[in-house]
């Protein structure tokens, strides 16, 4: 008899711990989680050289067969906002890293070739902290492994706001810059890349050293305007209008309109007939 009340006494305790446990979790998921919490688990390393918290991710540069070259990115929050959705209050971040370490944890210095980081999260209440609803911890935005500073927070949607930037590049005779906005998508995070600028000037040889246009310093001067048509919704989205200034060889383009529609799980499209559609800076 001893032993069998033992076995129901452990087992009565047993149920007992994994009750108390299975409580334990459920208040500590309904309790949610801090924004540095949250932030740690999608940035994990920690290095010691440049004492930077941080992640391995793509420079922007590859082998040209696929292979992604990384960086290790310190990385910091560049903005923190609330928006009230019809949905509730939604805590909008952005996060922007710097190259700053190797693989093996040795300090890096990010090359004029290399892009900075820059995340985004859509974070949603949960008790007392926060979950996330959307996120993207690693894409590609600015030049020399340096992260693009003062993300601009803008809406795309009746529902939704976006973080918006401007990209500036120049290789010898080419320089530009890009309109970047980052969009959430369901649970993920969509980066469009939307040409601001282009110039190509007469100072180079071959096809950069002739322009048809002799009053012209320059072959190709063209230069953009963006707006956002809140009358608009298209596939769930406000659609993004361009107004293009400027010049191409003997064309001109004044105050020409471009509508640009949010794809699903592509983002924001340039049309292909777009005068600037992939020009390279």
């Amino acid at each position: 008899m001893k032993n069998k009340y033992a076995i129901r006494k452990n087992n009565y305790w047993a149920k007992c711990l994994a009750f108390i446990f299975v409580l334990f979790s459920v208040t500590n998921a309904y309790a949610g989680q801090t924004v540095n919490e949250i932030l740690n688990e999608y940035y994990p390393i920690y290095n010691e050289t440049k004492q930077c918290r941080g992640i391995m991710a793509n420079n922007g540069s590859s082998d040209g067969e696929g292979i992604l070259y990384q960086n290790g990115y310190c990385i910091k929050i560049d903005r923190q906002l609330k928006v009230q959705a019809k949905q509730g209050t939604r805590l909008y971040i952005s996060v922007i890293g710097d190259i700053g370490f190797n693989e093996d944890g040795s300090e890096a210095y990010g090359a004029h070739v290399f892009s900075g980081l820059v995340g985004m999260f859509v974070l949603k209440p949960q008790g007392s902290g926060w979950e996330v609803e959307s996120a993207n911890p690693a894409m590609n935005a600015g030049a020399s492994g340096k992260g693009l500073k003062d993300w601009k927070l803008i809406q795309v949607a009746p529902d939704k706001w976006g973080f918006i930037n401007i990209h500036s590049d120049s290789h010898w005779v080419h320089s530009g810059s890009a309109f970047i906005l980052l969009t959430p998508d369901k649970s993920n995070i969509r980066r469009s890349w939307v040409e601001a600028k282009y110039e190509h000037s007469n100072g180079g040889s071959g096809s950069a050293g002739g322009c048809s246009n002799p009053d012209a310093s320059t072959c190709t001067l063209l230069k953009a305007k963006l707006g956002v048509d809140k009358k608009t919704i298209i596939n769930g989205f406000y659609p993004l209008e361009i107004t293009l200034n400027g010049f191409e060889d003997d064309k001109v383009y004044k105050n020409q309109v471009y509508l640009i529609k949010y794809q699903p799980r592509l983002g924001y499209q340039v049309p292909n007939d777009y005068p600037m559609k992939d020009v390279s800076f």
